[in-house]
């Protein structure tokens, strides 16, 4: 009877970001590849279930591994010295980069660069998810590399992964190793890995997480404010309980905000009592931005032309990695060319436009690397910040 309620209730998720989620219900049948996708993107580990069977960046996998560890709440801090050589403060992904090579996750080669575009290797994905593990550097003597490989492969993490060694590995890849390591036990432990980290798992019968049990607190929103007094939070306001994009504040800068720009969007967590809200305020550390502005161009791939990859906002330019953008901005979506709209996007400023072929290559628009300004979270019509 319990799963005939959560059939009805199925949920998909598109593209996870700064605010706390939705909650999120998925009906359970077989442990394919489908349920174990979507049991990561449930747990924020990954985004979306697109680009499986391409390669994945060593700054994009840092991301991945971080949120599948202990620090997966802590991944916005803001970063205040050079991560390493080739990885600066307001590099792509430079807070999770510096969290994964403080943990252990991963490593930076000699001269101390982390080559944050090479693609992720077997070898890669071994080390990262033993550490997740508690293994370290004592438990592997003489051949560091090929003892991990043979733990890794003995306790069955490389289930459903057809690469060995220093082979590249897709995103199908490294989702199937995550998961694998999220189901076994930590070193020295009868723990289940996930059981440690993320409140209120649940182990079936199985003896595997099952993302149908697995809920989060639930987010209200999105809520538009066009004055100050029209704020309606149904909780005490603290010095800790407020972000504005992405960022502790105070409820007074939010209200200065309101003034200011003359509307503010926010979510609250009522569970938890967090209020985040987004403003077009201008921070160049902030993780997330708030603007508006008119549909220039949306660019479709050669090798697609009914899915979106890319669109042009005014003078902004942004890639779409969610299948909900992705859907927006299509021919059956809602914003077309010289709509006026209100977005949050992740802010990456020195990211290179670009998308890959079948084989992983990287294809730039119009034949040239070209800068962008980071990736739609979701987007919305202006008219609803229009004066009434």
């Amino acid at each position: 009877m319990r799963m005939k309620a959560l059939k009805r209730f199925i949920v998909l998720i598109t593209f996870i970001f700064a605010v706390e989620s939705n909650m999120f219900i998925f009906a359970k049948d077989v442990k394919g590849q489908e349920y174990i996708n979507k049991t990561l993107i449930t747990l924020k580990i990954i985004e979306d279930s697109s680009n499986m069977n391409e390669p994945v960046t060593r700054a994009e996998f840092a991301k991945m591994i971080v949120r599948a560890s202990e620090y997966r709440e802590k991944t916005f801090d803001n970063i205040s010295e050079v991560v390493c050589n080739d990885v600066g403060i307001n590099a792509p992904y430079a807070a999770y980069i510096k969290k994964a090579l403080d943990a252990g996750y991963m490593y930076t080669y000699l001269g101390g660069f982390f080559k944050p575009y090479d693609y992720i290797k077997y070898e890669d994905l071994s080390r990262a998810c033993l550490a997740l593990l508690s293994y370290n550097n004592d438990d592997f003597r003489s051949n560091q590399v090929q003892g991990r490989n043979l733990k890794f492969e003995s306790l069955e993490l490389n289930r459903n992964i057809d690469k060995k060694d220093k082979e590249t590995l897709y995103k199908i890849d490294i989702v199937n190793g995550i998961y694998n390591t999220l189901n076994e036990k930590i070193k020295d432990s009868n723990t289940i890995y996930a059981e440690s980290i993320f409140e209120k798992i649940i182990i079936d019968a199985d003896k595997e997480i099952n993302a149908s049990e697995y809920v989060e607190s639930k987010t209200d929103g999105p809520f538009f404010v066009k004055k100050e007094n029209d704020l309606n939070i149904p909780f005490e306001i603290t010095k800790h309980n407020v972000y504005i994009n992405g960022k502790q504040c105070t409820i007074e800068e939010l209200k200065d905000d309101i003034v200011n720009y003359g509307y503010a969007i926010y979510y609250l967590d009522i569970d938890k009592k967090m209020l985040y809200a987004y403003t077009e305020r201008q921070d160049i550390s902030a993780p997330i931005m708030l603007r508006r502005g008119y549909v220039y161009r949306i660019h479709y791939s050669a090798s697609n032309m009914t899915v979106p990859y890319r669109v042009d906002i005014d003078n902004y330019k942004y890639m779409l990695d969610s299948e909900q953008a992705k859907f927006d901005f299509s021919a059956s979506g809602c914003f077309k060319v010289d709509d006026e709209i209100v977005y949050l996007c992740n802010k990456m400023n020195d990211v290179n436009s670009s998308y890959r072929d079948s084989k992983g290559k990287r294809i730039y628009d119009d034949g040239e690397t070209e800068p962008y300004n980071g990736s739609i979270v979701v987007a919305f019509s202006a008219s609803l910040i229009k004066e009434e």
